[in-house]
């Protein structure tokens, strides 16, 4: 007579303390998410700052090279006892292309840096939205874990006990 209501209260405790154990898994998993989009995020960054160093780099090289280049055209102009309008505009034009190369490693530079801002947004983004769906549904499973612990739990196996407990009871003084 007893041991039902035993079994059914240890079955209730068992499946309550389950539908905990479910919870605090779904919130941890929102945790590590929202982590993820963020480390994610944090390596778009770096990404972006990495990509600016080497566009700083391929510029100073293009500014090397120029500069050896223009220091050799000159040397041999001058050994060749050339100064006059046509060596000025060959060196002035190979100054405006250099500057032309600079300016497109620039412009790349701010399209890859726009880039990977942009990532590293959507992957923060994802990574808060991916984690609000995971308690949000962690939220629904644990209301309706409870609400089917409640309404499968044996009501009636209780009244029961309650019932031949107090018969017993009756019976026996």
């Amino acid at each position: 007579m007893g041991l039902p209501l035993v079994l059914a209260a240890v079955g209730t405790a068992v499946s309550i303390s389950s539908a905990n154990r479910q919870k605090k898994a779904s919130a941890e998993a929102a945790r590590v998410a929202k982590e993820v989009g963020e480390l994610e995020s944090r390596q778009f960054i770096n990404e972006m700052f990495l990509g600016r160093a080497q566009a700083i780099s391929r510029g100073n090289q293009r500014l090397a090279e120029m500069q050896q280049a223009e220091n050799q055209n000159i040397a041999k102009f001058s050994a060749m006892g050339r100064d006059d309008r046509s060596v000025d505009a060959f060196l002035r034009r190979n100054r405006e292309l250099a500057g032309a190369d600079l300016q497109a490693i620039e412009r790349e530079s701010e399209l890859q840096s726009a880039k990977r801002i942009t990532e590293a947004s959507v992957a923060k983004k994802y990574g808060e939205n991916k984690a609000a769906g995971i308690r949000a549904m962690g939220s629904a499973n644990y209301m309706s874990n409870m609400s089917n612990i409640l309404t499968s739990a044996p009501v009636m196996t209780a009244a029961q006990g309650v019932s031949d407990f107090m018969s017993f009871k009756a019976t026996s003084t």
